[in-house]
This record gives C-alpha cells, sequence and structure tokens, in this order.
C-alpha cells in the first residue's frame, strides 16, 4: 500500500478526482458506501470538508466527513444501525456518528443530510444563534454553499467520481489561500467563530489569507465580543471562551510562531491573550523584547535537529504553552490564568493540543532550577524523578530553550547540556527500568511503613542507576546493608 498508494495519492500532476478516487479505493472506513448505493441506489454520497481538503493536499485525514442526500434521514438511520454503531448529535438537523463493522477501534465518521443556515433577527453572530435547515432534498451545491472557506467547499461524488469545486477551492489549495466562500462579512456575521478558525488554518495549513477575507478578519474581531442576556439575568458571551481557546490552540501547537503573528496583526492577541501582548513591550537586556526571545524559545521547540538532541519527536502542548511565558513578567501566575480563561484544558487526554495546567504549572515553577541545582551532584533518583518522566523530558527542553534563547552565559546554561547528557544516559538507554525493588520487599524486612521507606528504596534506585547493582538479588542485598546499618 506504501508504494503505488502514496506516490498517485501525493502527486499533485494527477488529476484531483482520481486522487481521491486513490485515497477512497484504500480507506477501510469508505467500505460501506458501495453496499449503501447498492441497496439504497438514489443515494448520493459526498466527501466533503476538511476530509477533502486533507486529501487533496496528499494528507491521510484522522476524520472522515460526508453528506449523503436523496434518503429520509429515518431510512439512513435504520441502514446505518444495521451496518455498524450509529450515534445522532442532532436528529433534526440529520447529522450522526457512525462506526463501520469491523473498525471499531476507528474515530467515528461524521455523516449529515445537506443543509442550509438562515440568520433570525435576534442574531448575535453566535455558531447557536445560526438557524440550520436540513433536508435530504436540498442539492450539495447549496449545502457547499453556506460553507466558511473555500478550501472546505469542495465535493466529491463517491459513486460516479464527479469533482465539484463551485468556489474555486482547489485553486486556493494550490495558492496556499484562505478565502472565505462568497462575502467574508456575511461569513464572519453568521458565525464569529470563522474569524478565529482562519487564522487557525492559516497556521495549520501554512497559508495566506486572502486580502479581502484578512480586513474581514480585522474588522470583525468585535463581533466575538457580543453577549446575550442569559436565563438567569446574567450576560454571557455569544461565543464562548472554550471556542477561542480551541482554534488558538489547534493553531498555535501547529505552528506557533506564526499564529502569534497572526494574532498580533489582526489585533486578537491584544484583545485574548494580553498577556502574552506585553511581551512586545518588555525590554532585555540586550536591546531585543521578550517576544523576539520568546518566539526563538517556540523555534527551538519546533526544530527538529533540537528536538533530536533531546531524544524527542515534538514539544507537547503543554511545554509550548509554558514557552509564551519564559520571558514574561506574569510567569507561572499569567499561565495558569490564561489556561483557564481560556479552557486550555479542554481536549481530551491523549490528544497532541492537550494542555496540562499542571504540566504548565510545573515547568514554569522549576524553569530554572539549574541555576541552583547542579545535575551531577543531584542523587540519581531525585534527576531521574525531574527529568526523566514525559513532563521532565519537556522541562529540559524548554529550560534548554529559554537559556538558548536568553543569550548569556549562566551557570544554568552551562548546567543544561550536563542534564541532557546525564538524561540520555538514565532514560534513553532504558537503565532505568524497571525498579528492582518494592514497599512490599522492605515491609520483610520488618520495617513499618512511614517516610523511611522513600529513602530506602531511592537509596537501591540510586545505585540502579549508576550501574552497582543490577539484578534483585544485588538490590535486595544492597537494600538488606543499609536495614542493618540504621
Amino acid at each position: 500500500m506504501h508504494g503505488g498508494f502514496f506516490t498517485t495519492y501525493t502527486n499533485r500532476h494527477i488529476k484531483p478526482s482520481e486522487r481521491v478516487a486513490v485515497f477512497i479505493d484504500g480507506e477501510g472506513r469508505l467500505t460501506w458506501t458501495s453496499l449503501l448505493l447498492s441497496e439504497l441506489p438514489d443515494a448520493e454520497i459526498f466527501l466533503v470538508g476538511g476530509t477533502l481538503r486533507d486529501v487533496l493536499l496528499g494528507l491521510i485525514p484522522n476524520d472522515i466527513d460526508i453528506v449523503i442526500r436523496n434518503i429520509e434521514p429515518n431510512k439512513l438511520e435504520r441502514w446505518l444501525a444495521r451496518h455498524g454503531a450509529v450515534g445522532t448529535i442532532e436528529r433534526d438537523f440529520g447529522t450522526f456518528k457512525f462506526v463501520p463493522h469491523g473498525q471499531r477501534k476507528s474515530s467515528p465518521i461524521d455523516i449529515a443530510l445537506p443543509r442550509v443556515e438562515h440568520i433570525t433577527d435576534s442574531h448575535r453572530s453566535g455558531r447557536r444563534d445560526l438557524r440550520i435547515a436540513s433536508n435530504f432534498k436540498t442539492s450539495i451545491g447549496e449545502d457547499l454553499s453556506r460553507r466558511d472557506f473555500t478550501v472546505n467547499a469542495m465535493a466529491y461524488n463517491i459513486d460516479t467520481g464527479e469533482f465539484l469545486d463551485p468556489f474555486c477551492g482547489l485553486a486556493d489549495l494550490d495558492t496556499g489561500t484562505i478565502r472565505t466562500v462568497m462575502n467574508p462579512e456575511d461569513r464572519f456575521y453568521e458565525d464569529s467563530t470563522r474569524v478565529l478558525r482562519a487564522l487557525r488554518l492559516a497556521s495549520q495549513l501554512g497559508f495566506a489569507i486572502e486580502a479581502n477575507t484578512w480586513a474581514g478578519v480585522i474588522n470583525n474581531l468585535d463581533l466575538l465580543n457580543n453577549k446575550v442576556l442569559s436565563e438567569d439575568g446574567s450576560y454571557v458571551y455569544v461565543t464562548p471562551h472554550s471556542a477561542i481557546g480551541k482554534e488558538f490552540l489547534l493553531g498555535f501547537t501547529a505552528h506557533p510562531i506564526h499564529t502569534l503573528k497572526l494574532w498580533e496583526a489582526c489585533g486578537a492577541l491584544q484583545i485574548f491573550l494580553p498577556d502574552i501582548k506585553k511581551l512586545y513591550s518588555i525590554i532585555e537586556t540586550d536591546g531585543t523584547t521578550a517576544l523576539d526571545k520568546t518566539t526563538q524559545v517556540l523555534h527551538l521547540m519546533k526544530n527538529h535537529e533540537f528536538l533530536a538532541g533531546h531524544g524527542l519527536e515534538s514539544a507537547s502542548a503543554s511545554a509550548l504553552v509554558a514557552g509564551l511565558f519564559g520571558f514574561s513578567e506574569e510567569n507561572v501566575a499569567g499561565a495558569i490564568k490564561l489556561c483557564k480563561t481560556l479552557h486550555f484544558h479542554q481536549f481530551p487526554k491523549g490528544s497532541k493540543t492537550r494542555v496540562e495546567i499542571s504540566d504548565v504549572s510545573w515547568m514554569l515553577e522549576n524553569l530554572k532550577i539549574l541555576e541552583t541545582h547542579d545535575p551531577a551532584g543531584m542523587r540519581p533518583s531525585q534527576f531521574e524523578k525531574m527529568y526523566c518522566s514525559d513532563r521532565g523530558r519537556q522541562l529540559l527542553l524548554l529550560s534548554h530553550a529559554v537559556y538558548y534563547a536568553g543569550g548569556a552565559h549562566s551557570v544554568g546554561r552551562e548546567r543544561v547540556h550536563i542534564a541532557k547528557r546525564i538524561a540520555r544516559d538514565f532514560c534513553d538507554n532504558r537503565v532505568s527500568a524497571p525498579r528492582l525493588v518494592t514497599g512490599a520487599d522492605i515491609q520483610k524486612f520488618g520495617i513499618r511503613p512511614g517516610p523511611a521507606y522513600r529513602d530506602l528504596l531511592d537509596h537501591v534506585r540510586d545505585a540502579q542507576l549508576v550501574r552497582k547493582v543490577a539484578s534483585r538479588q544485588e538490590a535486595l542485598d544492597l537494600l538488606r546493608d543499609k536495614i542493618e546499618n540504621i
């Protein structure tokens, strides 16, 4: 599959429809479509949205977006239920989550009926304000006309192989351009989160934003601050801060520097991340701004060679967010405030975009620990706890980047290289696994559980990490000797 498949799939000289066909033929999550078309011949199935966009960019999409028309929603739901697990997201709007038989470990497929949107007299530019009309008879052209950006407004008919591109999204993909479908002012007024989605897509894809669309972004930022009166009499934001945080993080974790530049240029940084905006006005001792140094930190944390030097494939979302505050006067308090305000912890565990607020706080609290602690003088078990966990290795990466960007030579800057060498020995060579004794072993020597347990375990662990003991019997002998000399 990896030979001819990828050669054809990523070749821009091959017709788009042919490249999409190659993807569909090789995608196990879509084998059910041929059965549906044979049993329900009136159905029309379209690959749409971000899925089609990513396929055309030569990427393997994680999510599958499908539009099915010409089949009544109840009939479609019954068919899906017979051929997999189906969940209804919005029954009135005809949207389903579907996991075909044989694909239990795969992400659910998003299936929707074609739909159009209208604004009401009480519209305040929130996504929930839109009146959505779903109709299985609605044309795919009408459905595409309601979408946000041209690169997301294409469709591929899985049965006929017809490629639909009414708004020239393919041309914008080729030139790397984010452009709204039709008038930017209308698109952003309908749903203000599209303002931030434009910034996010530009960052994720490395695209530019078309001039009229960019002007629309700037002109409509204020929509994100619209409020409405809630049932309890308080005013709430039409666009929740969690939606703002989501769009920022998706762009930031992909391309942090590009994201900061876009948010600053349009004014969003000042509105939603004022503590980061302040970095532009903080002048360091070498005459550069704190933002210049922060940008260098983020650049290093995305640099493959720099990451490889730490034995890492990528910087975690938590480490990148902590990197925003390496030269901030707010530091820990500012980072915690930002994470909570914009709900940076909203992504599920295991997601590459997941931010652990406790990890961000811990990294910033220990960012300069090497200025007061010599890693060569640390107890091996103490060093392991600090730097050999996942977040510990991310801390060392962040510390190295901050010291490097700081420029001035310091004790901490010299010690970070020593810490890297020790970490390589303890972590990369797997000397640290597994532990050879436990608390149960200590109890057998007649020692009651208490504070002494930790010191005894660390004593054996120290010897193991520096290769003085290598077997469980040697560890038990060392433990016995230590206990006898207490």
